[in-house]
């Protein structure tokens, strides 16, 4: 019975080894043929990640395609959606969150 639990919890501990802190991680290549990307953690590990992996607290991959990868990252304000491009050896991350509707401005600009 142990020798199960021990393969269970093996199983699933890559794709939560980097769950810490977004930006320590760095992108290192994307594939997108392959739907996979190569990150690096602040410890120095590599590892192949592809969508539905977690890489950070709270941050999941949704998307990986060419020159981009798609995270969505659970906030206290909901859920947020980075985007991290990389083309020529740079990387820029882009940062998407869905704005709340005040119901009084609504109103004032549909009676305005």
């Amino acid at each position: 019975m142990l020798k199960i639990i021990i393969s269970f919890v093996a199983v699933l501990i890559p794709a939560v080894v980097f769950a810490a802190s977004l930006d320590k991680i760095q992108f290192i290549k994307i594939s997108a043929q392959e739907s996979k990307a190569v990150i690096k953690a602040a410890a120095g590990k590599m590892q192949v990640v592809k969508p539905g992996d977690t890489i950070a607290d709270n941050t999941t991959i949704k998307e990986i395609a060419p020159g981009r990868i798609v995270l969505e990252e659970k906030t206290e304000r909901g859920m947020e959606t980075i985007i991290v491009r990389m083309d020529n050896g740079k990387t820029r991350v882009e940062h998407l969150r869905k704005l709340e509707q005040v119901p009084h401005i609504d109103r004032a600009l549909k009676h305005g």
